[in-house]
């Protein structure tokens, strides 16, 4: 009988710890976003499914994930939308039902796209309204085009502001960071660059809310920070180094940032068991002189043994500026909007 009580206790113990993880997904919409999701699925990061929605059959055929959908078929047979982004949204909401059945079981949804085409830029913003209508905290990670593809740039811009609409917050990364970090990769792996840095997004925002803390940050606390709103950052960084750990973290190439205004962050440090007091301290204390005074700071801390004197730094930025957020980029000109989107990256390196 005891033995019974004991075998109970332990059960329901499993299934109180199973009810508080959150569920994470990753969804990729049209090509670019399941390129993304392809190369997840092959990480196999733990607790998080991926999903590829697309409009070209082919393409989705030849994508790993956990569960893919195919939409538009009688409107585009399954060649795509031609770059259209109204067709790609037309049948999305045409297949809402689908979607949504799709997302409605997560807690957390990651929308990922390349904005610019036809499926991704029309598909995303109705992904991320779907999960927002059952409750998930929807979080959209997007590229943008290079500025010589003039035409596709209008186009997602268009598209993020539609996505700022739909997601509680959007991660923009650019493509033209690419040219200045990897400029001789082969174009394959270059871009692959990108993948690997939705994936780092996707893992630390899991490990962070999912895996028990000294200094815990749960669910709750990520849920509390999205629902503010805007474009948001993660930012990334491993050293032995406090110092250098922050300036990692701070100077990611691939995204161009303003910490000014921005509204909270969620800072989460991994270390040995000799991680410090005082060196914690001056990671934190790097990120959060970066921020405003009145920014909505929440703080974590885990020790794992296996990684010796690195310490690994991962935190969640909302409320930041970004360059689509200046006025230079709603120009009605497209030579205007590049020349603008040059001078601005100039400016901030």
């Amino acid at each position: 009988m005891l033995n019974k009580l004991i075998q109970d206790a332990l059960e329901t113990e499993r299934d109180f710890e199973v009810h508080l993880a959150p569920k994470i997904c990753v969804v990729g919409c049209g090509g670019g976003g399941s390129n993304s999701v392809h190369r997840i699925n092959r990480v196999a990061l733990e607790g998080v499914d991926t999903i590829a929605i697309n409009t070209d059959k082919f393409h989705l055929a030849r994508t790993d994930a956990k569960k893919r959908l195919l939409i538009g078929e009688h409107a585009t047979f399954g060649y795509g939308t031609g770059g259209d982004p109204d067709i790609g949204e037309k049948v999305a909401y045409d297949a809402m039902d689908k979607i949504e059945a799709l997302v409605r079981q997560y807690d957390i949804v990651f929308v990922t796209a390349g904005m610019g085409g036809g499926t991704g830029t029309g598909v995303a913003p109705v992904v991320a309204e779907a999960a927002r209508r059952h409750g998930a905290i929807s979080v959209a990670l997007v590229t943008i085009p290079f500025d010589i593809e003039k035409g596709r740039l209008r186009v997602a811009f268009n598209g993020i502001a539609k996505l700022r609409e739909s997601a509680h917050s959007t991660i923009i990364l650019d493509n033209n960071r690419l040219l200045k970090i990897a400029p001789k990769l082969p174009i394959e792996q270059a871009f692959m660059v990108m993948d690997q840095l939705i994936v780092e997004v996707v893992k630390g925002v899991t490990e962070t809310v999912c895996e028990t803390s000294m200094i815990n940050l749960d669910f709750a606390d990520f849920r509390s920070l999205m629902l503010k709103g805007g474009a948001s950052t993660v930012l990334y960084g491993e050293s032995e180094d406090a110092q250098k750990v922050v300036a990692e973290a701070i100077s990611n190439p691939l995204l161009d940032i303003d910490f000014e205004g921005a509204t909270g962050a969620m800072i989460h440090l991994t270390g040995g068991p000799s991680l410090s007091l005082r060196k914690a301290y001056e990671v934190f204390n790097g990120i959060t002189n970066k921020l405003g005074d009145c920014a909505h700071i929440k703080l974590g801390a885990r020790i794992d043994p296996d990684i010796g004197q690195s310490i690994k730094l991962m935190a969640i930025v909302t409320g930041v500026r970004t360059p689509e957020d200046t006025d230079a980029f709603r120009l009605p000109e497209i030579d205007g909007l590049i020349s603008a989107r040059i001078a601005m990256a100039n400016v901030l390196g």
